[in-house]
Formats: structure tokens, sequence, C-alpha cells
């Protein structure tokens, strides 16, 4: 299925212009809609014995609140006005502990939605999203950008991280709309046994021959860790062959209500230096 919907979030961090700017090249490439969402964040006041905080308090924490969000959609609408695509603005209401689950339920209504680098401790709101949360819980693929910024090209060498699991495959076909316009692909195995339950007698061949029937120029590259940190033997691989997206499945678990990523995934989410496509 094409990409027809992009939804990219913005606020105040300092990278959101290249988010931005990633959604909006997308959003030509795959001739699409784009939708740029701020979250109007509010704080929520806790009730105490005595009867709550004064309304005053309470009135000056959302006008800033409201400020904070008008100058945030000033600068997204800046960006929107190049006009390089069919864009819109939304502006969603919510209160700062239901971040995650808002932009969760946006995405649901976008066919892909682009997110920054986690950059924990920052006062915008790509310091206080719980990437995780929203990878595994949105229901469509995420497209996160580095915070250090792009490269002139998105999805032009595409590196696909592929071990056999079921996220692996849901990452492969919800990133087929650039697969099928990438100049090259990459099938990267690493560590891969043969398994009939698993990779089967050449890893990485099968997915390889389904990319090939979709008419994606593709290679299978096998790779041994040699002791070496997974996430570090790909990511070097994809700098040594100038690759400027990763295409993998997000894996973790569910601690009560967090999810919490696998080591692999959250070790390249750290270290990430080109966009990461990742599904659940």
């Amino acid at each position: 299925m094409p990409y027809r919907e992009i939804l990219v979030q913005f606020d105040d961090c300092p990278a959101g212009a290249a988010r931005v700017e990633a959604a909006m090249r997308l959003a030509e490439q795959h001739t699409a809609h784009l939708t740029g969402l701020v979250l109007d964040i509010r704080p929520r006041i806790p009730m105490s014995i005595d009867g709550g905080v004064p309304q005053f308090v309470t009135e000056a924490l959302n006008r800033s609140a409201e400020e904070e969000t008008e100058r945030t959609v000033a600068r997204m609408d800046a960006l929107l006005d190049r006009q390089r695509c069919v864009a819109e603005r939304r502006i969603c209401k919510c209160d700062d502990t239901a971040i995650d689950r808002a932009l969760a339920l946006n995405a649901r209504y976008a066919d892909l939605l682009v997110l920054g680098q986690a950059l924990p401790g920052h006062s915008a709101l790509v310091g206080r999203l719980e990437i995780e949360t929203v990878v595994m819980s949105c229901g469509r693929p995420v497209l996160l950008v580095p915070q250090a910024g792009l490269r002139p090209t998105i999805g032009k060498r595409i590196v696909v991280a592929w071990d056999a699991g079921r996220a692996a495959a849901r990452a492969v076909a919800d990133a087929m709309p650039m697969l099928e316009k990438a100049a090259s692909v990459t099938v990267l195995v690493v560590d891969a046994a043969s398994t009939p339950s698993g990779h089967g007698a050449l890893p990485g061949a099968d997915i390889g021959t389904l990319l090939a029937r979709h008419g994606v120029t593709v290679e299978v590259v096998s790779l041994s860790s040699e002791g070496s940190d997974v996430a570090d033997v790909v990511l070097n691989w994809m700098f040594d062959h100038d690759a400027d997206l990763l295409v993998m499945g997000a894996y973790g678990h569910s601690r009560a209500r967090e999810w919490v990523l696998g080591g692999a995934t959250r070790s390249i989410l750290d270290r990430m230096t080109v966009p990461v496509l990742m599904s659940h």
C-alpha cells in the first residue's frame, strides 16, 4: 500500500526543522498528504488534601502552555508554508500524563509517523516522549530522524536488518513503498544460523526473493559479529557503505503499562546517525 498520509510530530527541539524536512521529502517522493502535528500539552494539576492548587497558579500554568503551543505552531507553519507538498497542521490537546497515548492515537490515521530521535532530559517534547511506547502501541510504521540532522538523501540506499522474526517481517512490509523506490537495498543478516523454523537453508535468501519479486534491486549480505555488539556491526556497515535508511523490527516487552525495548533495538536508537524505520 503506498503512503498517502504522513504525520510528523513537531516541537521546539533544535532538530525539529530537520524532522519536518524529512517528512516533506517523503511526502514529495510518494505524492502523499503531510500533516504536521503539535501537541498542546497542558499540565495535569494533582489535587492535594487541602483542596487543590490555587486558581491563579492553574491559570498561569495553562497560559504558559498555551503560549508555548502558539510559538511552536508558528514555527511549524513557517516550515509547512514552503508548499513543496500538500500539507496541513493539526493541534491536539492533551495533559502531560497522556503524551504518548495522544501521539499513538493520531498516528493510527496515517500511513507513516515521523518522530525525532529521543533526547532525554530536553525541555522540548522529544525529551519527555517515550519513543518505545509510541512505536509499540501506534500500529503504524515509525520513521525516527536522528538529532544529528539529515543526509542529502533518504531511502536511496536502504539497509534491512533481517532476523527472520515477525517484527522484521512487519517492518519490511511497512517499508515496501520506500524499498520499491530505492536505488539499492541490502538485506543484512548478522550471526544467522540456517534453521527450518527461522532463516531457512540460506539466511536472507527468502526475504531477498520476496523483495526481488516486488521489483526491488536487492542483495543479501551475511556478517559475523565476532563477539562485537550487533548494533555496532549494523551501524558500522551502514556507515562504510553510505546507507541512508535502516529498516528494522522493534522488539521489546511490557513492564506493567510501559514498553521496554530490547537491547539491540535500544542500542541502535541511541546511536543512530541515519533515519530508522521501525515497526512492531
